[in-house]
């Protein structure tokens, strides 16, 4: 297989500010994702039904199957 150089691409300094903003807001969200998911766990652990942790109040990606892929089947 050969190896593609890409050429290296210059910036703007305001297309460098753009960015990094981008890249914090990614990054920002993605935190604050996995820190929604540990909330709906804590939940279930006390208790609360998956029903209502991934239900019409929960946003769609907050879903049931996915909830049991990261955490397993809920235990007892």
């Amino acid at each position: 297989m050969t190896d593609v150089i890409r050429p290296k691409t210059s910036y703007t300094e305001e297309q460098r500010q753009a960015l990094a903003a981008a890249v914090a807001k990614a990054q920002a969200a993605e935190r604050a994702e996995d820190e929604a998911w540990e909330a709906i766990n804590a939940a279930r652990r006390l208790g609360v039904l998956d029903t209502d942790l991934t239900g019409e109040q929960t946003p769609a990606r907050f879903n049931r199957a996915t909830l049991n892929r990261r955490y397993g089947p809920r235990q007892g």
